[in-house]
């Protein structure tokens, strides 16, 4: 059994599908490609993107984002 794992991932921006705008250097994407345990995006609701955002073929989203507004987005 893998131990209980969190990462929480940091972005300038975040879509309804978990995707997230970077800085663009690709540091996440390749942590959670490998990643075995539970990922989360922390945002601020101003942050929430209201049009999906561009993505590239090795982009990856996480797998919820969480508001300062208790927001959830799975």
């Amino acid at each position: 059994m893998l131990p209980l794992a969190l990462a929480l991932v940091p972005g300038l921006a975040f879509d309804a599908a978990g995707f997230r705008l970077g800085y663009g250097g690709g540091f996440y994407d390749t942590f959670l490609a490998d990643f075995p345990g539970t990922t989360v995006g922390l945002c601020r609701t101003c942050q929430l993107s209201a049009v999906p955002l561009p993505r590239g073929p090795y982009d990856l989203p996480v797998g919820l984002v969480v508001t300062e507004d208790g927001d959830i987005i799975l």
